[in-house]
């Protein structure tokens, strides 16, 4: 009884191996073609400077992703994902504005496999580029340290030339420089300029000339002086050290304020 016990243990063993080694053989030494959908591959745009050297740019394109249908090697597939994969559309034959219908091609580091887009061809607006001037406004922030208050700034350049699809450039408000933080004192930064919408949102696909500005600003001088109490008298009082105030200032009259 004992025997047969060990023999039945025995045979479902050598089951389970032989299970395992089929298996094995059929899935990775047979390796059979197989299909899978991979959602969400990014969508890029080829050609844009050779359709902004004809004079136009893209307005809007319909989608920012698409899912790709894949067949290859089972294992080929598995190494086959959103990030090992690419798909792009060119626009650079284009030589008049209006709408367009556009494949995407699909390329992949992965060897040997075939790709389908699922869904709709891309549709892309194309619109001329027209050019506009602005003035420049510079954005000059808050610096973190209290004693650098800017009292003046000056621009290298005070207008811009932006070029943009006219549906763009109808929603342009204003051109900024870039956000600047004052570091130090009698101090210059090259800024980017920025579009910025009716909402005050930036806006892409827009080219500025010149792209960017410098920005050279100065000080206040800050003084720290004594608070002194004055009565309805006309005598003056002096309070403890501890209370003081921080101001700022130029010119004849500031200096002539002692700490």
């Amino acid at each position: 009884m004992e025997k047969m016990t060990r023999d039945k243990f025995a045979v479902k063993i050598i089951c389970v191996a032989l299970a395992a080694i089929l298996w094995f053989y059929v899935s990775y030494q047979e390796n059979p073609t197989m299909s899978k959908t991979v959602k969400n591959v990014p969508l890029a745009i080829a050609g844009e400077q050779a359709l902004k050297e004809n004079g136009f740019s893209v307005y809007s394109v319909s989608e920012k992703s698409v899912d790709v249908k894949v067949t290859a090697r089972r294992l080929s597939l598995a190494r086959v994902s959103n990030k090992t994969l690419s798909a792009v559309i060119n626009v650079s034959s284009i030589k008049e504005s209006g709408k367009y219908v556009i494949p995407a091609t699909v390329s992949s580091s992965v060897s040997g496999a075939t790709y389908y887009v699922k869904g709709k061809d891309i549709a892309v607006v194309i619109e001329a580029m027209q050019e506009k001037t602005f003035n420049i406004e510079a954005d000059i922030a808050q610096s973190h340290d209290s004693d650098l208050i800017v009292s003046s700034h000056k621009l290298s350049h005070s207008e811009v030339s932006v070029s943009a699809p006219k549906s763009i450039l109808n929603e342009i408000a204003s051109v900024k420089t870039e956000s600047i933080v004052p570091n130090s004192k009698e101090a210059k930064q090259t800024a980017k300029l920025v579009a910025y919408g009716k909402d005050g949102t930036p806006l892409e696909g827009v080219v500025c000339t010149p792209a960017n500005v410098e920005v050279s600003y100065t000080f206040y001088d800050v003084k720290t002086v004594p608070v002194v109490l004055k009565t309805t008298g006309g005598k003056t009082h002096s309070l403890p050290s501890k209370y003081t105030v921080k101001i700022y200032g130029e010119g004849e009259a500031f200096d002539k304020i002692k700490q």
